[in-house]
């Protein structure tokens, strides 16, 4: 079952490979973020050019070690994209819908869509999204750091309500 947020809460990020990753996902794990609560996204050509020292199992065991942590990761294509590998909700949505585009599934977790498609564009130049659902400004504020610390780019914070509930919209960012 998708998991759906009735309020959203979330931090997004790209990294130019997967080389960072498996540090990033022990690093949110030491500050209390929850497995279920991280998504990762990214183009089946991305991860297998990304050697890695220590290999973890499932389709996105390039990543190393840390992919023993993500929740059930899946394989799917989506067209304009092709072959894309993911864990966590953001997958979820992409596996269980042929009809949703990365744009529409990141509007459903609560990112405004001009900025869906400014990360959409870089998940189709080969970097790697993740998005990580926080419960208020503190942890994301950690969450932010961290991802600061183990080299994110395009980093932002927004806090509103997905699409299709009552009330769409975005908070002010991390300061």
């Amino acid at each position: 079952m998708a998991m759906v947020r009735l309020a959203s809460r979330a931090i997004i990020g790209t990294f130019d490979g997967t080389g960072n990753i498996s540090k990033t996902i022990v690093e949110l794990g030491k500050i209390g973020v929850h497995p279920v609560d991280v998504s990762l996204v990214a183009k089946s050509l991305t991860i297998d050019a990304t050697p890695a020292a220590k290999r973890g199992r499932g389709p996105l065991g390039a990543i190393g070690s840390g992919a023993d942590w993500l929740v059930d990761p899946k394989a799917f294509d989506k067209p304009d994209f092709g072959k894309l590998l993911g864990a966590g909700p953001l997958a979820d949505v992409l596996s269980r819908s042929p009809s949703t585009s990365p744009v529409g599934a990141l509007v459903m977790q609560g990112i405004p869509q001009d900025d869906a498609k400014t990360f959409s564009d870089l998940l189709g130049q080969g970097k790697v999204l993740i998005l990580i659902g926080v419960v208020d400004r503190t942890m994301g504020e950690r969450v932010r750091a961290v991802l600061d610390r183990t080299g994110s780019g395009s980093l932002a914070y927004y806090s509103g309500r997905p699409y299709g509930t009552a009330f769409h919209g975005t908070g002010p960012g991390l300061r």
